[in-house]
């Protein structure tokens, strides 16, 4: 009889242990969706133009100082755009409701 007592339980705990578990694994997969959407969003949103133009302004300062060496190796013209737009990314996100 303690035996059958004993399936029992451990049949109960088992069942338990994996409602647990899908109970648990719905919202990481809806969190996953969800930002997964979130990323294709913000990949579609295009560059901003003054993005664009900030190459081009960072070349015209590079042709007129004499240390375009220095400035070429240090590759400042991506380094710029790069931190024009993690700035511009901080600065949206910020604006998002529960997020920023």
């Amino acid at each position: 009889m303690e035996g059958l007592i004993q399936k029992i339980i451990d049949a109960v705990t088992t069942l338990l242990e994996f409602l647990k578990e899908l109970l648990l694994w719905i919202p990481r997969e809806v969190a996953e969706e969800l930002l997964d959407a979130l990323a294709s969003f913000i990949e579609a949103i295009p560059v901003p133009q003054f993005v664009q133009d900030a190459q081009g302004y960072i070349n015209d300062f590079i042709g007129l100082t004499g240390v375009s060496y220095f400035i070429d190796l240090l590759q400042l013209d991506t380094g710029f755009i790069m931190i024009l737009s993690a700035s511009l990314l901080s600065f949206l996100i910020r604006r998002i409701p529960l997020i920023g």
